[in-house]
């Protein structure tokens, strides 16, 4: 049952969901929520922590004898920030570095690297540019992405004329943030770019669609055989480059907490930075413990 909560609540919202929990037990309830790249590492955890710990007196003796409960919901990274700061959640999922602005209205804060991953650009392994083309330019895919380019025949003359999809997340997703300001510069994208909710939405997408083209996360990107992964400055987004911070969209997977973190969250946390490294690597991104 713990299990089903975490799954559902990563696809849906906060509230409205009734557990097991007495009323009273509510306030014993860690809720997390934002990067939709960290969303399945964290319902995983959080799940895995649920069936280990029944109660939180068997996470920590000197805690009470409420049902463990761990929320897990997605958003993005702007939306964890935003809830972290009104306090709607207790644990912020941010899968880029906090921006000066949000550091400040934070104030007291803990950040935690739970991994790293990268933003990968990718098409399906049907489309002919991967036969075609090995890697981009920043100025290749701000061209790409803005829509200045329409056709494949105008990325190579010997590629089809057919029209290119674009794939993205929406603004508020890390993965966007650090493409918009790495890559983008001042230009925008493309208003006729397709914008999908989360990670594995865009991954279902670009998986069956021949002729799209989408940044992604490079442990989804890289774990499935149905996309094709390019360069980017003649760097491979892979584990290792990104470990070495060598791929130029290289990017922190965090936890973060306003003010000291209450007992029930060192724990979970200290949980997801140990036992739940194993699940890191499992979903195709670099550990923690990795990282130089």
């Amino acid at each position: 049952m713990k299990k089903l909560f975490s799954i559902l609540l990563g696809m849906g919202m906060l509230v409205g969901m009734v557990t097991n929990a007495a009323a009273g037990d509510q306030d014993a309830a860690i809720r997390a929520g934002g990067s939709t790249t960290l969303l399945p590492i964290m319902a995983n955890c959080s799940s895995e922590f649920m069936e280990k710990y029944q109660t939180w007196d068997r996470v920590d003796a000197s805690l009470s004898k409420a049902a463990t409960t761990v929320f897990v919901t997605g958003g993005g990274s702007g939306f964890g920030v935003k809830s972290l700061l009104s306090g709607v959640i207790d644990i912020g999922m941010v899968s880029r570095d906090l921006k000066d602005k949000e550091k400040k209205l934070l104030g007291e804060h803990q950040s935690y690297l739970v991994g790293k991953d990268a933003v990968a650009i990718a098409v399906n392994t049907r489309n002919p540019l991967g036969a075609r083309k090995t890697g981009f330019t920043p100025a290749e895919l701000a061209s790409l992405f803005s829509g200045e380019l329409k056709s494949y025949q105008e990325i190579d003359r010997s590629l089809p004329a057919k029209p290119i999809v674009l794939l993205s997340r929406d603004s508020g997703a890390g993965s966007t943030e650090i493409f918009q300001e790495k890559i983008m510069g001042e230009k925008k994208f493309s208003p006729k770019a397709l914008q999908l909710p989360s990670q594995g939405a865009l991954l279902e997408k670009l998986q069956a669609n021949n002729n799209a083209v989408a940044y992604i996360s490079s442990g989804l990107a890289l774990n499935s055989k149905n996309l094709k992964t390019f360069a980017l400055d003649n760097v491979e987004p892979t584990d290792a480059n990104v470990t070495k911070g060598n791929y130029p969209l290289a990017r922190p997977l965090l936890m973060v907490v306003k003010g000291a973190p209450a007992p029930t969250v060192r724990h979970f946390v200290d949980y997801a930075l140990s036992s739940c490294q194993k699940i890191v690597a499992g979903h195709g991104y670099v550990p923690a413990r990795s990282v130089n």
